[in-house]
């Protein structure tokens, strides 16, 4: 059950690492849009913040990954959990196979 608590918490804490890493690349969305025109390659401040925003897409797409993986471990836990509760019920009480 303590296997399950941690990892539990971690689930929730790389969540929110997800919805502020979210923001962030929102925000550098906004700014990359904002820079005066024209958006291409020549434009060196649209070069600059397109940088940033890609390098903070991809912290978000990583926090998601970690995520991800941490939400397939809580599973795996819990369903070792329910495999043992049912080992343990009465014979009557026991789940269909």
């Amino acid at each position: 059950m303590r296997r399950y608590r941690e990892t539990f918490a971690e689930v929730e804490a790389l969540g929110a690492l997800v919805r502020r890493a979210k923001r962030t690349a929102d925000l550098s969305l906004k700014r990359v849009n904002a820079t005066p025109q024209p958006h291409n390659a020549g434009n060196s401040a649209f070069a600059v913040e397109l940088e940033r925003h890609r390098a903070d897409r991809e912290t978000m797409f990583e926090a998601m990954r970690k995520l991800e993986t941490a939400r397939q471990a809580l599973q795996a836990i819990a369903s070792d959990f329910a495999m043992d509760q049912d080992k343990t019920a009465p014979m009557d009480l026991r789940r269909p196979a």
